[in-house]
């Protein structure tokens, strides 16, 4: 029983370890699964994540995948705080994150308000002329800073010689699927509506 309860002990130490060492760091915790991370906003409910998911597709059907952590506001870093405002250090950080547990090895792009990081293979000098050349993202909303990130991606990779084609310029109105929804429900409630009168109707006729 005590060797049993050794190796329980020993696992559960295991699975805890790499949660631990995530720092409570939310884009270290997405990225291994996704490849945008926009603030605290599913990126397909904002027109630059939509872009942004178009844009992740196309770097991998060129053979130069690229993940990127939108950085919007302070609480973005979790207990990393201390890196706010310092997006190379913060690139660094998470993309080591990254490799190290989330077994991704391409090219990371981090956007704050006051600029940009890259980190891993597409971390040229290039690249970081290129994004040093780009405007200061600015303090506006998370949907600006992604609209930012998106320039930063394309400078990327052109500067390393994988240009992609800049995304359709996204809507920023209600998605298609929902309004079909919506009305589909509509015509439910009438058609509901409709039946129940009818039979109310023959039924007291």
């Amino acid at each position: 029983m005590k060797a049993r309860a050794l190796v329980v002990v020993a696992l559960v130490a295991v699975v805890a370890a790499p949660a631990a060492h995530a720092n409570g760091d939310p884009a270290s915790d997405a990225l291994p699964f996704g490849t945008v991370f926009l603030s605290a906003q599913e990126p397909s409910s904002l027109p630059s994540g939509r872009a942004l998911l178009t844009l992740t597709k196309e770097a991998v059907k060129k053979r130069f995948p690229v993940r990127v952590a939108v950085i919007w506001q302070p609480s973005d870093l979790g207990l990393i705080g201390s890196l706010w405002l310092k997006p190379q250090p913060y690139a660094t950080f998470l993309g080591k994150e990254l490799a190290s547990f989330g077994r991704y090895h391409g090219t990371l792009v981090v956007t704050m308000p006051n600029g940009f990081g890259v980190f891993g293979p597409g971390a040229t000098a290039a690249a970081k002329r290129a994004l040093a050349a780009l405007p200061k993202p600015g303090n506006g909303d998370a949907n600006s800073l992604g609209d930012a990130t998106v320039q930063a991606v394309l400078a990327v990779a052109s500067a390393n010689g994988h240009p992609l084609p800049a995304p359709p310029k996204q809507s920023g109105g209600t998605p298609t699927w929902v309004i079909l929804l919506a009305a589909l429900g509509g015509a439910a409630v009438v058609g509901a509506a409709l039946f129940l009168g009818l039979r109310r109707w023959l039924t007291h006729a």
